[in-house]
């Protein structure tokens, strides 16, 4: 089992993590996200917007006020869990299905 940075659930129970794998994945690819994992904690914790992604995919967005500009973190869902994908740094969020308070099931 891959090394857990954190693990966190959500409002509707599902336990999302990032490991360490991702970690490196997001921090080479995106350098802009060093020293950020708080953030991304919080994104999904207490996000501004969510959107479906695709059918297994959905990204949370919140704003930064620091830069200026949303953090996305995609997070892949399986059955009752899931893992961070990725987390950048974005101006807008993309148009997508949006699910509110009442139909999110995350």
């Amino acid at each position: 089992m891959p090394d857990i940075i954190f693990a966190l659930t959500t409002k509707n129970g599902i336990e999302i993590r990032l490991t360490k794998t991702q970690w490196k994945h997001i921090s080479y690819r995106h350098p802009e996200m060093a020293g950020r994992q708080a953030d991304i904690k919080e994104t999904i914790l207490n996000p501004t917007a969510i959107r479906k992604h695709s059918k297994e995919i959905t990204k949370f967005y919140k704003f930064l006020k620091d830069k200026k500009q949303y953090i996305m973190v995609a997070v892949k869902l399986l059955d009752h869990e899931g893992f961070v994908a990725t987390a950048y740094l974005t101006l807008k969020i993309q148009k997508e299905k949006e699910y509110g308070n009442e139909k999110n099931n995350i």
